[in-house]
């Protein structure tokens, strides 16, 4: 009886010491940006949207942390639902949808349509230093028929943190992303718009 009573202290002991040294939950984030609202104007032409690049570390699932000027830390416990690319394209497909200005929004390029715009995530952060969020992003609108870039558009803004929580830093991520989303879908839509009044101005010319 006592040596039943003492192996069943010493498994208890050890699955205790195993409890306390098990790793913490993974937390899972996503930046949703606020929708968007129709807007006025004649229908525009199909727009591919396809996923977007990142520059490493942003092209990972975990949510990278700003330690110091030249410390990046991707932390286990803290990562995105979906890639950072994929994740903030659909975000801008959503917004371009939502214009009603298109014939379609699509993230695939069979039919290929008239036109697309691809991304790069060039910072996606939270800053431990500064306490601050941070997203850089870069948007290539193009001709898909012969590559002719049409125009380059970028943004890069930062907001404070209210909190060490990271989930104050993926609201302020949040907010920064809506924001810009606000300037960047008028903006595609000015550019593929101005480029379809030139270019029959353009064929008349060559003809």
């Amino acid at each position: 009886m006592t040596r039943r009573l003492l192996l069943f202290t010493l498994v208890a002991a050890t699955l205790a010491g195993c409890s306390l040294l098990s790793s913490p939950p993974v937390r899972y984030f996503e930046i949703q940006p606020t929708p968007g609202q129709p807007g006025p104007g004649g229908k525009l032409p199909a727009v591919l949207v396809p996923d977007f690049r990142a520059v490493s570390p942003y092209d990972r699932l975990r949510v990278v942390i700003r330690k110091s000027p030249v410390e990046l830390q991707a932390d286990r416990t803290l990562q995105w639902a979906t890639e950072p690319g994929r994740m903030l394209a659909q975000g801008l497909r959503a917004r371009l949808q939502a214009s009603g200005r298109f014939a379609s929004v699509r993230r695939q390029s069979s039919p290929q349509p008239p036109y697309a715009v691809d991304g790069q995530i060039d910072a996606l952060e939270i800053d431990d230093v500064s306490h601050t969020a941070h997203l850089a992003l870069r948007l290539s609108v193009r001709r898909t028929e012969d590559g002719t870039l049409v125009a380059q558009l970028s943004a890069d803004e930062q907001q404070p943190v209210k909190s060490r929580d990271p989930a104050d830093g993926i609201l302020a991520l949040r907010n920064i992303y809506s924001h810009m989303l606000d300037d960047l879908d008028a903006r595609v839509i000015d550019t593929i718009e101005q480029d379809l009044h030139r270019a029959p101005a353009s064929a008349a010319r060559g003809s």
